[in-house]
């Protein structure tokens, strides 16, 4: 078992600011699970005025939408960790 002996987090020499493929990622699954929340509550309304089949689309649509916006998200978050391609990379000879 490791004893760490500094406090607090540990900062990754090789993660960067982020990158502009983060911050389209992050954007995007943003947006997206926004339009997933909306169709969601569309399809609340629609189950409480008795259209099931507006309901059941609705859903089905949200649930698509759901998972589009966190594969962007998690997508966001690798390109997050990812060293930066611009800076040189260390000799190991």
């Amino acid at each position: 078992m490791s004893q760490r002996l500094e406090p607090g987090p540990v900062v990754k020499t090789e993660t960067g600011r982020p990158t502009l493929e983060y911050r389209k990622a992050s954007r995007t699954g943003h947006a997206v699970l926004a339009c997933g929340l909306a169709f969601l509550l569309i399809a609340a309304f629609a189950a409480m005025a008795g259209s099931s089949a507006v309901a059941l689309t609705c859903a089905g649509v949200s649930l698509a939408l759901f998972v589009a916006g966190l594969l962007l998200h998690f997508e966001g978050v690798r390109q997050q960790l990812r060293p930066d391609a611009r800076q040189p990379r260390k000799s190991t000879h």
